[in-house]
């Protein structure tokens, strides 16, 4: 079985090593941006499985980059998991649909796999 590959969008640099330690912990392959752009530019490269998206970074913020991903690039199946501040989706991500979950800041890592974990597994 191939290692899943999860995209991580996020600015804040420590949950960027937070985060790859843990998920390749439990075998999957991580890849980072740091703002909407870059994370556009490696779905296109990288294919993820999966993406861990914060709403609030610089040049291009998470609710652009959802949009983006799915109108322009037409990547409709790659389930988001949202990790955000606000629990509360703006109505045009809710719209377009494939959001795996919210995730409210600040939330354990445990919970982060397991839902990595539940998606990926209904991805299947």
């Amino acid at each position: 079985m191939t290692q899943p590959k999860v995209l991580i969008v996020d600015d804040d640099e420590d949950l960027h090593t937070l985060y790859s330690l843990y998920l390749q912990g439990e075998s999957m392959i991580i890849c980072h941006a740091h703002n909407g752009i870059q994370g556009l530019e490696l779905v296109m490269k990288e294919k993820p499985d999966l993406i861990v998206l914060d709403m609030i970074m610089p040049e291009m913020d998470g609710e652009e980059f959802f949009v983006k991903l799915r109108t322009e690039k037409k990547i409709t199946g790659v389930p988001v998991i949202i990790a955000s501040v606000n629990d509360k989706l703006p109505d045009r991500i809710t719209e377009l649909g494939n959001v795996y979950a919210v995730l409210k800041k600040p939330f354990t890592i445990e919970t982060l796999v397991g839902k990595i974990k539940e998606a990926l597994a209904q991805k299947k």
